[in-house]
């Protein structure tokens, strides 16, 4: 047990990348995004702030290591079909702020393509090439929110979404980025969740009567870029706000209203 009262086996203290990972079993991709330099000199603080992917495989013999987190709060970037088809177990929001918000997502023309196997896997690179580029303005929502419950010190905080890559990770690098964490840095934040849960993994875990099982039928080759944290998906994306608004920074301003003022109080939250 630390001094602030965390099980240093359940959130690693070490720099080592997988010392980020929250070593509970049934916790998909949870990990701790502390410990990264800012170009103030500062970093960001361990236990403050935490993605992953959902929960819901966690056994309840297992519950316990994750209240051992202490969260106040939970932002589930879902939509309104993936809460209901696994929601939270119920002992893991108990005196925990839940938010979520109501939205649904139709099936894009890429899956649509998949469906039917009309489709390659250089063209479904591109597809997730062009749904990265989307993502900032389509989750704006609950990217506005993450900012807004961090500024008024609603920690420790998880933001999960599914898988814990593409919803978490657009968010989080777009926190990193505003803390003054390094390019180098957050994109590799975001490629962790490669190295931890490789794309191979995801087509074992497919369920049969799952709304994905399709898959199941197709060259996993064709669909495999779709499973991938992939370093140029975030490239295109971060390169894309920049094209539109000059700057990761005025981006929050333009979408967020995320204030120098607001931001320079946002760091000393987060930061030490």
């Amino acid at each position: 047990m630390t001094d602030d009262g965390f099980d240093a086996a359940v959130v690693g203290e070490g720099r080592d990348p997988a010392a980020r990972l929250v070593a509970i079993e049934g916790a998909r991709n949870l990990r701790d995004i502390g410990g990264y330099p800012t170009a103030d000199g500062r970093s960001v603080r361990w236990r403050k702030v935490f993605r992953g992917g959902h929960p819901a495989a966690i056994r309840p013999d297992q519950h316990q290591q994750f209240r051992q987190l202490g969260l106040a709060t939970i932002l589930d970037l879902r939509t309104n079909d993936e809460r209901a088809r696994q929601p939270y177990p119920p002992a893991l929001l108990d005196g925990v702020d839940y938010r979520w918000r109501d939205y649904r997502h139709s099936d894009s023309d890429l899956l649509a393509r998949l469906r039917t196997a009309t489709v390659s896997a250089d063209e479904v690179r591109e597809g997730i090439l062009k749904s990265y580029r989307a993502l900032p303005y389509e989750q704006a929502e609950g990217v506005g929110m993450l900012f807004r419950l961090l500024a008024d010190g609603a920690t420790p905080l998880l933001v999960n979404c599914t898988a814990g890559k593409d919803r978490t990770g657009t968010a989080i690098a777009l926190l990193l980025l505003a803390l003054g964490v390094s390019r180098t840095d957050v994109v590799d934040d975001y490629t962790l969740t490669e190295r931890l849960e490789p794309p191979a993994s995801t087509l074992r875990a497919l369920a049969p009567d799952g709304p994905y099982a399709f898959l199941l039928d197709i060259d996993p080759e064709i669909w495999r870029p779709m499973m991938r944290a992939d370093a140029g998906y975030l490239d295109a994306q971060l390169e894309g706000l920049e094209r539109a608004h000059g700057s990761i920074e005025k981006y929050l301003a333009d979408e967020h209203g995320v204030t120098e003022e607001r931001l320079a109080c946002l760091r000393d939250r987060l930061l030490e």
